[in-house]
């Protein structure tokens, strides 16, 4: 059933699923990993004023440390050696074709017998001649469209942006915060950090808000960005706010983590709607499938010893983190009955979690004998009434 269209991760997935358990779990367990909220981690970054440096896509990036004896570079804490893309020598660090994922924090530490210095540095590879605006927000500028007829106190134009009150990122992301509104005469935005103005001298790097997009955007973020951001909008009629809780988390190489608890067990009628749903948690970029276990002349398990897999849904260029977490399965019939897994890969490694659906039949009623027995109920309640019978002359008669 898995054909090698569904690219290089089947393979892991079938290796992977060879070690799953063939026995059927209990309705109210399922299949899964022990998963552990990340403990708060330390601040590492200690930082007074490191220097910024930017490049374009492509560009070399090359950066000089005034240190000297013994130099160590880092990137977001993780130690750096020569590659075909990255040359060291001595005090100097370059980058050949610098992309964005070569941006965030980068450290020369020089390492003597009695003590150490570092200096720091932050990268940004950006193209400078666009907006900087995310995909996301080609859609910003109907913001502005006011309402000339009447005057209005702000009001959030786009909730649907907004949901997600809690993010938590690794260390050196770009986070963006959205608070698209609209009033007449149009608001203005401004934001708070803990409750207090939020200046740029605030923030190493400083931000970027993107007004036509009602956006506060912060590149390579670091430990010390965690707290509360408050949008303030607002004009003479009217003031509204809107929090975002910032969790920054030191970027550590581990395989997908994913909610306990998820996909849980189902059951649906037949003709029924059922969703299974699995919220992923990975660092590096995950790669998540669905995988139903299915019967091949009769069997579960190929002559290698591997279970018979059909993908079922796999993420795909046009398709969001949001979409590929639920699994819709329509119309349910008894075939749909058995085994779902979630399976989740990244470079470090493969997790999956196991769940059940039973179906159920559904209840059908034919009116050629539904009809029928309404109306002999009809006809022994009005006989009751008329000759003052009680049930229990029903119940012995």
């Amino acid at each position: 059933m898995v054909s090698c269209n569904s690219g290089c991760l089947i393979c892991l997935v079938v290796v992977a699923m060879a070690g799953l358990s063939v026995a059927r779990p209990s309705y109210n367990s399922v299949v899964q990993d022990t998963t552990l909220e990340p403990e708060e981690p330390p601040t590492k970054y200690q930082i007074s004023q490191p220097d910024v440096y930017s490049a374009l896509p492509g560009d070399p990036l090359n950066l000089r440390c005034q240190l000297k004896d013994g130099i160590i570079w880092t990137k977001d804490g993780v130690q750096l050696g020569p590659n075909n893309r990255t040359v060291i020598s001595g005090e100097y660090l370059q980058i050949k074709d610098a992309a964005p994922r070569d941006s965030g924090l980068y450290a020369c530490t020089a390492v003597r017998t009695t003590e150490s210095d570092t200096l720091y540095f932050i990268v940004n590879i950006t193209d400078t001649l666009s907006s900087g605006d995310d995909e996301d927000d080609n859609d910003g500028s109907e913001d502005f469209v006011n309402d000339n007829n009447h005057m209005r106190a702000p009001y959030w134009t786009h909730t649907d942006k907004m949901e997600k009150r809690l993010h938590a990122v690794p260390a050196a992301n770009t986070v963006k915060f959205r608070c698209p509104a609209m009033g007449n005469p149009t608001p203005t935005m401004r934001w708070l950090k803990n409750g207090k103005e939020f200046k740029q001298e605030h923030r190493i790097g400083g931000y970027k808000v993107r007004n036509q997009h009602w956006s506060l955007i912060m590149e390579s973020v670091v430990p010390s960005d965690k707290g509360n951001y408050t949008c303030i909008v607002e004009n003479e009629y009217g003031s509204i706010n809107h929090t975002y809780h910032l969790d920054v988390v030191e970027r550590s190489p581990h395989r997908p983590i994913l909610q306990a608890g998820l996909p849980a067990n189902a059951s649906a009628v037949v003709g029924g709607d059922v969703e299974f749903v699995c919220k992923v948690y990975s660092d590096a970029q995950p790669h998540i499938q669905w995988i139903k276990h299915v019967e091949k002349n009769g069997s579960k398990y190929g002559p290698d010893g591997l279970p018979y897999l059909q993908v079922l849904k796999a993420a795909g260029v046009n398709t969001t983190d949001k979409e590929i977490e639920v699994l819709y399965i329509r119309n349910v019939t008894f075939e749909d009955a058995g085994e779902y897994t979630c399976l989740a890969g990244n470079s470090i490694g493969i997790s999956f979690h196991t769940a059940w659906l039973t179906v159920l039949p559904g209840i059908h009623f034919s009116l050629s004998v539904v009809f029928p027995l309404l109306f002999s109920l009809w006809i022994a309640a009005e006989l009751a009434q008329l000759l003052e019978l009680t049930p229990a002359w029903f119940i012995h008669h």
